[in-house]
């Protein structure tokens, strides 16, 4: 007998005293008892002694164990307090009535005590072990929204604010946790008007993506305080990656790329992730930035990066999103897709890019209807003032 079902107290409520002590002398050694030989007793001692199981019998004058039954599960109190009905009547609709008012098993008299013995130590077994999967539950629970928390406090605070620029971005994550990520990182090495901009959207979701998320980002934001084109950062953090996810099978597409603000030109890799959107203000055109796309990082550490770079004037926008947007399904299975997001950069192009960025959440939001998220969303729109 564990110590868990040693701690837990049986109610047992029978109007002939001759049965309880049969009860006793079977359940005495096992657990905690208490006893009551009507239903007035029966239900102030559930609702004062909070008992784990009680064994009631049907046939008692006055209240009988049916009208018993019916206050316990009116009773929040006792409402979910189990119990298993004992009577000397071996009749189908008795049985039947008794489980419709909740009980959980059935009991009849005269006992065999290896069968009582057994019934209960069934029934506590079961309430022990769900109360030990509610307090899991409860402890993953606190688990994952400290998880949550922690993950929260690596996504940018804030907007940044660059002279030229109107920058906006944004993460919602399916579960508590997620693999997407983006940042804003600052590049003083190179000049103090150089930023970094990243979306990365590691494969999965949940803590294990979000461990690896939170590793991909110390190694960038490491690797690019240093000297350094954004192809020799990306290809540094991916050795680095690689190391941490070796064998699991696990990997990490990024678009990261150097914003040199005074210049307005963008120096840019793609590793293994979605193109970038561009809004070319001087052609009146949207196309994708798909040049020299290498490899997701964590796949092998020989992978090699090529930077590719472009003037963003003033007017033109750029787009930066996961895969979580554009594989977003609707009722009828259909993707969400980039021309959708296309569309929408041409509809807002005179709107703010937060403007722009809340556009695309929401139709995507609409899209999909009463269907759950079944990945990360994020997106950055960087838009040329």
């Amino acid at each position: 007998m564990s110590v868990e079902l040693n701690k837990c107290k049986v109610l047992l409520v029978d109007d002939i005293k001759e049965n309880i002590n049969v009860l006793v002398q079977a359940l005495k050694d096992d657990y905690k008892l208490g006893f009551a030989m009507d239903g007035e007793s029966a239900l102030t001692y559930a609702r004062t002694k909070s008992p784990d199981l009680i064994l009631l019998d049907i046939m008692m004058p006055g209240m009988d164990g049916f009208e018993v039954s019916r206050k316990l599960k009116s009773d929040p109190r006792t409402q979910d307090i189990p119990f298993i009905f004992i009577t000397a009547i071996d009749e189908t609709e008795n049985k039947a009535a008794g489980f419709e008012l909740g009980a959980v098993d059935y009991i009849t008299k005269p006992f065999e005590i290896i069968e009582v013995k057994a019934r209960v130590k069934t029934h506590l077994s079961l309430l022990v072990a769900s109360r030990q999967l509610s307090q899991q539950n409860r402890k993953m629970r606190q688990s994952l929204n400290l998880a949550k928390d922690v993950q929260q406090n690596l996504i940018p605070k804030a907007d940044p604010i660059i002279s030229g620029f109107d920058i906006a971005g944004r993460t919602i994550y399916c579960d508590e946790t997620g693999g997407d990520y983006y940042d804003f990182i600052k590049m003083s090495q190179r000049g103090p008007d150089h930023f970094g901009i990243a979306v990365g959207d590691v494969s999965g979701h949940g803590i294990p993506s979000a461990l690896l998320m939170a590793s991909a980002r110390a190694f960038l934001r490491q690797r690019a305080s240093l000297e350094g084109e954004p192809s020799q950062i990306i290809s540094d953090v991916n050795k680095q990656f690689c190391s941490d996810v070796r064998d699991s099978g696990q990997f990490m597409t990024l678009f990261f790329c150097c914003l040199n603000a005074r210049e307005k030109q963008i120096t840019w890799v793609r590793a293994g992730h979605e193109p970038a959107i561009f809004y070319d203000h001087k052609k009146g055109a949207v196309f994708l930035l798909h040049q020299f796309g290498g490899l997701p990082l964590g796949i092998t550490k020989d992978a090699t990066y090529q930077d590719s770079t472009l003037v963003i004037e003033s007017g033109s926008i750029m787009v930066l999103i996961s895969d979580g947007i554009t594989e977003t399904r609707n009722s009828k299975s259909e993707f969400f897709g980039k021309e959708r997001v296309e569309q929408l950069i041409l509809k807002h192009i005179h709107h703010s890019s937060t403007n722009i960025l809340d556009a695309v959440i929401e139709s995507v939001d609409q899209f999909k209807g009463s269907r759950s998220n079944h990945d990360d969303i994020t997106i950055v729109v960087i838009k040329a003032l």
